[in-house]
């Protein structure tokens, strides 16, 4: 076939390309790169890896180092600054979420993130970047969160009933987790799960829910059902900046915020339905589901892919469980009080798995939400032109290499590794915080086999999409 010949067919060819998400919107944990070792190999260093640490902890970590050093040091004159900048990130929060809901609703309905704006700015704005630099830069979200904007409509409201109080709020997080299992279910098993239309309705059904809890709890409720908000500020704990009630930014050891999570009831099954979710998307583009369901597409592949997508969620929960009870006995706490006080120690491995699984979809696709926000609801001319351009950037094309792809498949590998070795960190600074040291010694072998098997299940996953 000559050369004008292949051109001409690339051109006709690319018009039909545009209108099938499918091709373009690749959503999971794939990496054009080569990974770094064998499945085999890159598994006993990860376990030596644990092994050292532990071992290197045992030694040397006898006193509390984190649960000693929450506060930090106060960044000399910045609240001036975070209180500016909260105030211009509320701002662009609140436009986002209402020009994302507009395009949604009324914009072209096209699925994938080449059109339409709605699909990139939850599925990697939100879902990506946000819980990705969190850990870097603290809980940028709260100032960006729509809610907690609206939120300030309302009164803080009440945690426990005092006198004069009329409405308690619940004490569990039960409609976060039913928020995030939802959210997860229509990224993950909805036939149409990045469709505009679908994503404007779930939009507005989840806008519903926050807004009707403030009306009734005050803006306490925020912390009780805005699962993207508690998530993200869960994650946050990681990061070594956080800001006080009094807007100072401050500086603290990496990890000694988690120290500070308030774990209320679900709050586990939260961060447990993350990781099994998370896990669920690298392991529904395996080989071996393949083999297991079949090549089922449409509404015929819902059940496998929520029956998966549970069962996922139910095995993350059991290990840890298991672990949990191990625990309980040989340090003499209750079952709950272990899974309880160890559960922040997960908080790093979801944010390790979010690296591991989106790190290529990062790279990518930040490039395509600033190109759809000059033209958000997907206008185009016959010729394929945007009929909007805002800011200049709506031609844009992704550039598939910006980054070195070798580079970010060490990046996804090495960050499983990562992520349990500071689960583990955590988890021994807790344990010698709360028993002697023989009871603490003996609390995380347990924790060190959970976070054995949560690392080479999470390479497996890895190696095998």
């Amino acid at each position: 076939m000559s050369a004008p010949a292949i051109s001409a067919l690339i051109d006709s060819a690319l018009p039909e390309m545009l209108v099938i998400p499918e091709l373009l919107f690749a959503h999971g944990i794939g990496s054009r790169g080569t990974l770094p070792l064998p499945l085999w190999q890159f598994s006993w260093a990860a376990i030596a890896a644990l092994g050292l640490s532990f071992v290197g902890l045992g030694a040397l970590w006898k006193t509390p180092k984190l649960s000693a050093n929450t506060s930090g040091r106060i960044v000399p004159g910045s609240a001036v600054f975070v209180k500016a900048a909260t105030v211009v990130a509320r701002v662009v929060g609140m436009a986002i979420f209402v020009l994302t809901l507009a395009a949604a609703l009324f914009g072209t309905d096209i699925g994938g993130e080449t059109v339409n704006l709605a699909p990139v700015s939850i599925y990697v704005a939100l879902w990506v970047i946000v819980p990705i630099l969190s850990a870097f830069t603290g809980d940028i979200w709260k100032a960006f969160n729509p809610f907690q904007t609206i939120g300030l409509l309302f009164d803080e409201g009440c945690d426990t009933s005092p006198e004069g109080c009329d409405t308690s709020p619940p004490n569990h997080q039960w409609v976060a987790v039913a928020l995030a299992f939802g959210f997860l279910f229509l990224e993950l098993a909805h036939p149409a799960g990045d469709s505009p239309r679908i994503l404007g309705y779930a939009m507005l059904v989840y806008t519903s829910v926050i807004v009707a809890g403030l009306f009734r709890f005050g803006r306490v409720w925020l912390d009780r059902a805005d699962a993207f908000g508690i998530t993200f500020s869960l994650i946050a704990a990681i990061s070594p900046l956080w800001v006080d009630k009094d807007s100072n930014l401050r500086l603290r050891l990496p990890l000694s915020g988690l120290s500070t999570v308030q774990v209320r009831p679900a709050t586990m099954l939260l961060i447990l339905t993350v990781l099994g979710g998370t896990s669920f998307d690298g392991f529904s583009e395996s080989p071996i589901f393949t083999d297991l369901v079949g090549r089922q597409n449409g509404w015929e592949a819902v059940p496998a892919l929520t029956i998966g997508l549970v069962l996922m969620i139910l095995v993350a929960a059991v290990i840890y469980w298991t672990g949990s009870r191990s625990t309980a006995n040989v340090t003499g706490i209750t079952q709950d009080e272990a899974a309880d006080s160890f559960a922040p120690s997960l908080i790093p491995i979801v944010w390790a798995y979010h690296i591991a699984h989106y790190a290529q979809l990062f790279v990518d696709q930040v490039q395509s939400f600033v190109f759809r926000l000059s033209n958000p609801f997907g206008n185009f001319d016959a010729e394929g032109n945007p009929l909007t351009d805002w800011f200049g950037t709506a031609s844009g094309e992704v550039n598939l290499n910006l980054i070195n792809v070798d580079l970010i498949a060490w990046v996804q590998a090495l960050s499983i590794v990562g992520g349990h070795v500071l689960a583990v960190l955590y988890a021994h600074d807790l344990a010698v915080t709360r028993f002697d040291h023989k009871n603490a010694a003996k609390s995380q072998q347990t924790m060190l086999f959970v976070m054995v098997l949560y690392s080479v299940a999470g390479l497996w996953l890895l190696f095998s999409a």
